[in-house]
């Protein structure tokens, strides 16, 4: 008997035109679908009349049942997309496709999508529209293993939140050879969920001692607090992993004073592997400067990158390459806004801000710009916008 509760609302698509009504991006690359499933559909001519066509099969694409090993996202970063109608945290059934990104740089392992009793894995093919975090773009095409079937994304990405990418809403079609294509409203999102450390210590095994009738049951102590931090938190880097080397290493690089590095690193978590470093780089009378540093926090020292500031095009930065004069880290919202002034009382300057990427880069989001210095004293955010202009 049919499974009910993994049913999938959709809809099957029997001509070319209305598949490409979806959206005029279809029109690019349905061609390329199509001539692959013409050639691979060309056979010799039968020998024997062929019967009657009594119409293609459907296709039976299902949903993965909550707690399938399939959608296992504990472990570095997914893209999960589901039935639009149905919540993934409430529903047994709702997520029609997962796909896990992993390591730092987000390489994309096949995506899965279960048709009968088969998980199918899908190898990504084209993109094409806006992209946003984790590589997402609007209109996406994977191929199945084999060849034999296509699956097309056509989606509404929402903007970057903390580690999330919200997929507001969309449409998946399937087509596969000799089947009747199938598409269904969807939603979804992409986002890291790394599984927390292990205790550094583990905690003292306490007797339960079982109450008695005229004494209060005993209130149980809180758990040990765990010395990892979340996700983009905010923490102390210890002395010792900003390792004499590593110092000398940003000295010479950038210029740094090395009396102002040794006042504190501060680190903030990507994941369990790796995590940014803001490292104070010089002091002036009323402004400081620093440098970055994407690191893997196992070997800080051997495994680090400094991160890039892009400037504006046409634009010339106000301070040397990889440096940010007096940054502010909204952990929030993961941007990073350093303002440089040209005089302490704050007339004139720059004001760059950068948004950090889900690979823990910079992108440039905005510059304002104010360069004469008229003694009105002026908040940076109120500088005029030069980018993105107007």
């Amino acid at each position: 008997m049919p499974c009910q509760s993994c049913r999938i609302d959709g809809e099957k698509l029997l001509t070319e035109d209305l598949m490409r009504q979806t959206n005029p991006m279809l029109a690019v690359l349905l061609p390329f679908v199509m001539s692959a499933s013409v050639s691979m559909a060309q056979t010799p001519p039968p020998q024997q009349p062929a019967p009657p066509k009594l119409g293609a099969p459907e296709l039976e694409l299902k949903l993965f049942e909550k707690g399938d090993k399939e959608l296992d996202r504990s472990k570095g970063c997914t893209v999960a997309i589901w039935q639009a109608n149905r919540d993934p945290e409430k529903d047994r059934y709702a997520v029609l496709f997962i796909e896990q990104l992993r390591g730092n740089n987000h390489v994309r392992e096949p995506a899965r999508i279960r048709i009968g009793a088969n998980v199918v894995p899908l190898t990504r093919i084209a993109t094409g529209g806006k992209s946003s975090g984790y590589d997402l773009h609007e209109h996406q095409l994977y191929r199945m293993q084999g060849g034999d079937g296509y699956v097309v994304l056509d989606l509404k990405l929402g903007a970057i939140e903390g580690e999330a990418v919200e997929i507001e809403s969309g449409k998946m079609m399937v087509s596969m050879l000799g089947k009747e294509a199938f598409r269904a409203s969807v939603k979804g999102g992409a986002g890291c969920m790394t599984a927390p450390l292990p205790l550094p210590h583990a905690p003292a095994v306490t007797a339960k001692v079982p109450p008695t009738p005229s004494s209060p049951p005993p209130v149980a102590p809180p758990p040990p607090k765990a010395d990892v931090p979340a996700i983009f938190e905010r923490y102390t880097v210890k002395p010792a992993l900003f390792s004499p080397g590593f110092r000398k290493e940003v000295q010479q690089k950038f210029k740094c004073n090395p009396e102002v590095m040794k006042t504190g690193v501060i680190g903030y978590s990507l994941s369990e592997e790796s995590a940014i470093w803001e490292i104070p780089c010089d002091r002036f009378a009323y402004q400081g400067s620093s440098v970055f540093a994407l690191v893997y926090v196992a070997a800080p020292e051997k495994e680090h990158t400094f991160l890039k500031t892009p400037g504006a095009p046409g634009l010339k930065r106000p301070t040397d390459p990889g440096v940010l004069m007096s940054p502010t880290v909204d952990i929030k919202m993961r941007t990073v806004t350093a303002v440089t002034l040209s005089r302490g009382i704050g007339d004139c300057g720059t004001l760059e801000k950068f948004r950090v990427t889900a690979a823990g880069e910079f992108a440039l989001v905005e510059v304002r710009e104010k360069l004469k210095c008229d003694g009105a004293a002026t908040q940076p955010e109120q500088f005029p916008l030069v980018y993105p202009k107007r």
